[in-house]
């Protein structure tokens, strides 16, 4: 943790211990709703629970344990009724790993389950002559499906299809309806050589670039049984975007798997992407956006040269006064992330408007 941050957070613990904690936490630390989503259709999400039986979990030694994800998807509707989605769902389960991976205490976030979404769920899918395309989001070590929500919801609102995983293991955690979970696994302790490091990443981001691919193996099979919602997603319009790790995973299942036409990376983590991805570039349209300054100077090199490299179009836009977390969801339900050193300088409103506008109109132009 950081000396700011510390400092910060012993101030604030200072303040608590002579108030009650059930009022002045939520005003030290206020927790908004998702801003609403600004295009003409409302939105409804679903979430269901798969499992691969063609591949064996990697983060797991036994036997006949296959790989299991939980996908959410957001879409266009035009009936809503009762209340949107909360945030998080098994908020209960969430609230410690969410706070671990912000290094902050528990009780310090646990007001975060009162935050609301947009999204209804099970709201019907808005029906028309011509499916969806589809837009496929993968979060980032310790992340969530749920962490960039308003990109989500953004898209649904003008007509994609938005489609987040939890890549188990890999997530802050994962909670399935049967009632198991799997929790975070992913950490690397203490200083690592290269190939430790490379034994680690390695199959970890193919495993998660595999979750990719199933999630479309999995979409056309269930089109094949005539299923009303899936045969409105266009398989031949797929495209997909993630967060740090997670746009590494975007990265490499873009060079492998044909079926995706499009790909963004919100301030992705370059390093544990294999060289001969990087040096060959990608062949699809390719959208970069980032912070200015990575301190391994490695991801941008890496950066460099993907965009050099490749053959489809390829963008890298920094934007000054952003952190990491400032391409999840993070600053726009907290403005203390600010205050915490979590998120940058950049004013909230424009940032959230950048990245809506840029995500959406870079699907438009490469989905058609």
């Amino acid at each position: 943790m950081n000396y700011n941050l510390r400092n910060n957070i012993i101030t604030l613990m200072s303040i608590i211990l002579f108030s009650s904690c059930s009022t002045i936490i939520p005003i030290l630390i206020p927790f908004h709703d998702l801003p609403a989503p600004t295009g003409s259709f409302s939105v409804g999400t679903r979430v269901f629970n798969w499992e691969d039986k063609k591949r064996e979990e990697w983060f797991t030694e036994t036997a006949g344990d296959f790989r299991k994800i939980v996908v959410q998807v957001w879409y266009p509707t035009h009936a809503v009724t009762g209340d949107p989605e909360p945030y998080l769902d098994y908020a209960q389960h969430r609230v410690k790993p969410i706070s671990e991976q912000v290094e902050l205490p528990p009780f310090m976030i646990k007001h975060i389950q009162d935050v609301r979404s947009n999204s209804y769920m099970n709201a019907p899918l808005k029906s028309r002559a011509e499916p969806y395309a589809l837009v496929i989001f993968s979060h980032g070590l310790g992340g969530m499906r749920m962490q960039n929500t308003i990109q989500m919801e953004e898209l649904a609102s003008r007509g994609f299809i938005a489609l987040a995983m939890d890549h188990p293991f890999d997530a802050n955690l994962t909670v399935f309806n049967d009632g198991s979970s799997a929790d975070y696994r992913s950490a690397i302790v203490g200083e690592v050589s290269a190939e430790e490091f490379w034994n680690i990443r390695l199959p970890q981001i193919n495993t998660r670039a595999a979750d990719v691919s199933y999630v479309l193996d999995h979409i056309k099979d269930i089109q094949a049984d005539n299923d009303d919602f899936w045969n409105m997603v266009d398989l031949e319009r797929v495209g997909i975007m993630g967060h740090s790790f997670g746009g590494a995973t975007a990265i490499v299942a873009s060079s492998r798997d044909t079926r995706l036409d499009a790909c963004i990376a919100l301030d992705g983590w370059l390093v544990p992407v294999e060289q001969s991805i990087i040096k060959n570039g990608l062949n699809v349209p390719f959208l970069f956006m980032g912070q200015t300054y990575w301190s391994n100077p490695v991801n941008y090199e890496n950066l460099d040269t993907l965009i050099a490299a490749s053959t489809g179009s390829a963008e890298k836009i920094i934007l000054d006064g952003t952190k990491h977390f400032d391409y999840s969801d993070t600053p726009q339900f907290s403005t203390a992330s600010r205050k915490f050193g979590i998120s940058g300088s950049m004013d909230l409103d424009e940032l959230r408007n950048v990245l809506n506008t840029r995500i959406v109109s870079f699907f438009e132009l490469n989905l058609q």
